[in-house]
């Protein structure tokens, strides 16, 4: 039976690791090479301005768990990193959260199942595991159910991540309009690598924290 589970939590699993190897793996690593004129900050201003958005506040968060709010009523967040980044990969990222704004605005409760399945892909499998590896030592569970269950949590983790994941396309391509509508890169180059990175940060998250991690 254990067998039959630990196949069955693979499957996910492995579809996560694909697609995100086959959407962002390689684009990322090289978006990660080239800098940008600008920093995040200034781009993320430059969006909202563009969308008549200027009045919402833009934070500066130090510290950032999984599936915390990266945005709000009237505000939006950056990590001090990416407020200062110039890379592609930067830009990219700052882009798909502005995008993540625009579309909260819109339809808040697809973001809001979005951030609750990051924060279940991340919290789930630890729990799970922290409760598996106690039964271990108290003699309640054998070694191959351990591992079973823990796989099943990251094999249920990648489903939520999976089947929301649409969210993230959604305000990827919102993004990537208005960057094109509202000529934000002077240079049409820069703006088709910075979609490519936008893109691409929206399939990153498909995998489960934990294995996002070691990975």
């Amino acid at each position: 039976m254990h067998r039959l589970l630990l196949f069955l939590s693979l499957l996910p699993l492995l579809v996560a690791l694909i697609l995100r190897k086959l959407n962002a793996d390689r684009i990322l690593k090289l978006s990660r090479e080239r800098e940008l004129s600008g920093d995040g900050t200034a781009l993320a201003k430059r969006m909202l301005t563009a969308m008549e958005l200027g009045d919402a506040e833009l934070r500066i968060k130090k510290r950032e768990w999984a599936g915390s709010a990266a945005s709000g009523d009237g505000w939006l967040t950056l990590t001090p990193e990416l407020a200062s980044g110039k890379s592609i990969a930067d830009h990219g990222q700052v882009v798909l959260r502005v995008g993540l704004y625009f579309l909260s605005l819109r339809d808040p409760k697809s973001v809001a199942r979005r951030r609750w399945a990051l924060r279940f892909g991340h919290a789930f499998p630890i729990f799970t595991l922290v409760v598996c590896v106690f039964a271990l030592l108290v003699g309640k569970l054998p070694v191959m159910w351990v591992i079973s269950i823990a796989m099943a949590s990251l094999g249920i983790a990648a489903c939520a991540q999976v089947l929301t994941l649409t969210t993230n396309l959604q305000a990827a391509a919102m993004a990537a309009v208005v960057l094109e509508k509202k000529h934000i890169y002077p240079r049409l180059s820069d703006e088709e690598l910075v979609v490519a990175a936008t893109r691409a940060w929206a399939w990153d998250s498909v995998v489960p924290g934990l294995i996002s991690r070691l990975i």
